[in-house]
């Protein structure tokens, strides 16, 4: 925030161009803290118990379900952060 500002200063930049640069830090973790939160809830196995259930079927690898997450929180965080890259650092670069 501190550095984003001070180089909006240093590049003589309008006010709008400034708080881009300003907020962008702070929407980027907000954005960090959404896409982990939401790429949580695709992190589960089949409900139930293998050893007390005969129809439980074939186990789950446990990489497998820890990449279903990451994947998803993956695309997440592209699509969000090329959105607030473009509103806040490329005013001018995407009419």
């Amino acid at each position: 925030m501190i550095l984003g500002g001070y180089l909006g200063e240093a590049g003589g930049l309008s006010f709008e161009e400034k708080s881009g640069y300003i907020l962008f830090p702070f929407l980027v973790h907000t954005l960090d803290l959404f896409v982990s939160t939401i790429g949580i809830f695709f992190v589960k196995t089949k409900p139930g118990l293998p050893s007390l259930k005969p129809d439980y079927g074939v186990l789950e690898d446990p990489l497998d379900i820890l990449k279903r997450g990451y994947y998803v929180s993956l695309m997440l965080a592209f699509v969000g952060l090329f959105f607030i890259c473009k509103t806040f650092l490329f005013l001018e670069a995407f009419p």
